[in-house]
């Protein structure tokens, strides 16, 4: 049986799919520390042995999930580093999509599995506070409606868009991971 394999967008996502304008910065920080928390809690509960077991087929294991959002809050983090360091947003292209709608995680945020929970746990927790520092930063020099960060599903963020996608990216894959 052959594998279906994902088709290139030629154009960016809407970013209405994840940004409500009329948020405040705080409470897309609040937000993010909330799913943030409500991951953990949720991490915490998978037995052992379904931890490192694909939640469906095609699909990833609760820890690689978890790989998955300490990367992607690692990546952002480094994104708004070198903007602050003046360097040029990185040209990430155009990301792929699945017929049956997954995406292929942005470079850099695919996930390595076998790694153990309390290593997860703490590499989460280490991301996040990262990101959060990196957005202070933004905040304190009123920096926060920049364009800084590269993104291949929804193009150039700027640092209040980039809160609030990763407020969204715990939502959604939270809801990926439990049943309905």
């Amino acid at each position: 049986m052959m594998q279906e394999q994902p088709t290139r967008l030629t154009s960016y996502l809407p970013k209405e799919i994840f940004y409500t304008a009329t948020r405040t910065f705080e409470e897309d920080q609040d937000g993010a520390r909330e799913g943030l928390a409500t991951f953990l809690v949720w991490l915490d509960q998978v037995p052992p042995e379904r931890f490192h077991v694909p939640v469906a087929p095609g699909k990833w294991s609760p820890a690689e999930f978890a790989d998955h959002l300490a990367k992607g809050n690692w990546l952002f983090t480094r994104r708004l580093q070198e903007h602050q360091d003046d360097q040029p947003l990185a040209d990430v292209g155009y990301g792929a999509v699945f017929p049956d709608g997954r995406v292929v995680a942005h470079a850099g945020m695919e996930p390595t599995p076998g790694k153990e929970r309390e290593s997860l746990i703490t590499e989460l927790r280490a991301s996040a506070a990262a990101l959060e520092e990196a957005m202070q930063q933004y905040r304190q020099a009123g920096r926060l409606d920049e364009v800084c960060v590269p993104h291949q599903y929804f193009g150039p963020l700027t640092a209040r868009e980039t809160m609030q996608l990763a407020m969204v990216h715990y939502q959604r894959h939270l809801g990926q991971l439990q049943p309905s």
